[in-house]
């Protein structure tokens, strides 16, 4: 879908394909819900804290500000069937989402030493990966549905703007399992070699 000819002709590589599921699909996506659901498994007993004090702390905006106006780019993508835009957006407020943890430096040092950020920046984090498997579910339905199966939640809808509520303190979570798997070096020349077809000669060449 990010390789889909919408103004141009386009060709499919394999090595990209592999390239795109690695770098972007396991690390970044991947990466940032298996990353939160984890520790809120591991140091909160897979329950939502209570993130409602910290949440307003105004160096939270920059963010709230910076996805909200990725999702309205993904919509209006969506709405003019600009599909390979949607999904890039989509993949950049997953981005926003790392850089998030990463800025607020989400570890063990956090929840012991400043609960109540360490609070505050797992509720945001786990609310942006549910308004996540709303985006990509047009996309990857099957990951969508794994996402809000971790977060022991409905499927929700596309909002016009995003909030960090859709999650409340007290809710329960399931367990975290793995989006997708790295693609090795040999798997993409197995696959290379059965689906990549041959090159017609042409006559007299």
């Amino acid at each position: 879908m990010s390789s889909r000819p919408e103004t141009g002709d386009t060709q499919f590589v394999w090595q990209d394909f592999a390239t795109k599921n690695n770098s972007e699909l396991l690390a970044n996506l991947g990466n940032l819900v298996n990353r939160l659901i984890k520790f809120v498994n591991a140091k909160y007993a897979g329950v939502v804290p209570d993130y409602t004090a910290g949440i307003n702390d105004l160096s939270f905006d920059q963010y709230k500000e910076s996805v909200n106006a990725l999702l309205k780019s993904y919509v209006g993508g969506l709405e003019e069937v600009h599909i390979r835009a949607g999904l890039e957006k989509a993949m950049a407020i997953s981005g926003e989402g790392n850089r998030f943890l990463q800025d607020n430096k989400l570890d063990s040092a956090l929840f012991t030493n400043f609960p109540e950020k360490a609070a505050a920046v797992v509720g945001f984090g786990l609310n942006l990966i549910y308004l996540l498997s709303a985006l990509i579910y047009p996309y990857m339905p099957a990951t969508s549905e794994s996402i809000v199966k971790q977060l022991n939640a409905p499927l929700r809808s596309i909002p016009d703007a995003w909030d960090a509520d859709g999650l409340l303190p007290g809710h329960v979570i399931g367990r975290a399992e793995y989006l997708f798997t790295k693609i090795e070096e040999n798997q993409v020349q197995e696959w290379k070699s059965r689906y990549g077809g041959k090159q017609e000669v042409a006559p007299g060449s």
